[in-house]
């Protein structure tokens, strides 16, 4: 017999504004740098003045609208009459403004590419703002989340467990940040190795909870069509996030990942790993760990479980950890919030095979 599903009510928080802005955004800008690509004559650089163009026009009418559409989403997806999110938001395009924004021989026209999306912003803000001055609130409906009874996690279950998942990749991928040779290249032995290893370790885990008498049905994921849309958009989120973080990293930082992507993969292997290790790593991290560790609150459950994340990717370098960091505070954020694991898995699988493959 199926377990009845909880209803949870669904939240509008700061965070959630800002990360709705943020995608927004991320469509505008990926736009924006497609109409500027095609302006770009060879030996060009992004500071070319293009700006007498009517292309810069269409950019910067861009760049306007996705600043509303960012407007009305953070407004959204925050907290009635807060302006928080709004805020977050304005601040992430000021800083880009200040590193993106072309220079030209006519400062009126900097200053429009400066201010295009952050005036969008600010208008869709206010103009959602007031709709809701003039409509009642309605009460929205909850939203389900995969299972209706979990226990917390003693921490000495969650100590342990997390130990036996991922103390070998943590030791592993320290080492690599020591040693002088580095990390060899991924190949097919290496993808099956892992998968392999994660079968037996997770077998391991598993019957540990078993014997403590730990309800295993609960790290099960509910799979939907609806949740693989949610984990498509979760990746092209996080793809954003890092276009926008990462895009201006040296190529230095970028050598730890460079080198581990040189080596030779079938397709078959990639997508074997991709799948195993998406579940394995959600089901124990997010399903396991982090809501065994609500008692702590969201902020510190999403951080104890960053923070493991993060140990067993320092072998990428600072950009890949970076880029994992993000990967990770998003879907903590989303299944914090949501309660649901399937999203997030088809999220980490997507970007497995997306950094695997290329």
């Amino acid at each position: 017999m199926d377990e009845p599903q909880l209803l949870k009510p669904r939240y509008r928080t700061m965070w959630l504004g800002v990360l709705a802005g943020l995608a927004s955004m991320m469509l505008a800008w990926t736009l924006h740098r497609m109409l500027a690509a095609s302006q770009r004559l060879p030996g060009d650089t992004v500071f070319t003045d293009h700006s007498d163009s009517p292309m810069w026009l269409l950019i910067q009418l861009v760049d306007l609208a996705g600043g509303v559409a960012a407007g009305m989403a953070a407004a959204h997806w925050s907290q009635r009459w807060s302006w928080r999110a709004v805020a977050g938001v304005l601040a992430v395009l000021v800083m880009n403004g200040l590193m993106e924004t072309p220079s030209s021989h006519d400062g009126f026209r900097m200053l429009m590419s400066f201010l295009a999306s952050p005036v969008g912003l600010l208008l869709g803000a206010c103009y959602y703002r007031h709709l809701e001055r003039t409509r009642p609130e309605v009460q929205v409906p909850p939203v389900s989340i995969d299972h209706l009874q979990v226990p917390d996690t003693p921490y000495s279950e969650a100590v342990v467990v997390g130990a036996l998942c991922f103390g070998y990749f943590i030791l592993g991928s320290t080492i690599a940040v020591f040693s002088q040779g580095g990390t060899q290249a991924f190949s097919d032995n290496s993808l099956l190795a892992i998968v392999v290893l994660e079968l037996m370790l997770g077998a391991c885990a598993l019957g540990v909870l078993y014997a403590r008498g730990y309800p295993l049905r609960t790290l099960l994921p509910r799979p939907s069509w609806g949740g693989a849309l949610i984990g498509a958009g979760l990746y092209m989120l996080t793809v954003g996030c890092n276009v926008l973080v990462t895009g201006f990293a040296s190529d230095d930082l970028t050598q730890p990942v460079q080198r581990l992507l040189e080596g030779q993969r079938s397709m078959s292997a990639l997508l074997l790993l991709s799948l195993v290790n998406g579940v394995y790593e959600e089901v124990f991290l997010l399903a396991f760990l982090q809501r065994g560790l609500r008692r702590l609150g969201g902020s510190n459950a999403v951080g104890v479980v960053l923070l493991v994340r993060m140990l067993y990717h320092t072998y990428q370098g600072p950009l890949g950890l970076l880029s994992v960091a993000i990967f990770g505070l998003v879907v903590g954020v989303y299944y914090w919030r949501s309660g649901r694991l399937f999203p997030v898995i088809v999220a980490h699988i997507v970007a497995d095979v997306s950094a695997l493959a290329s």
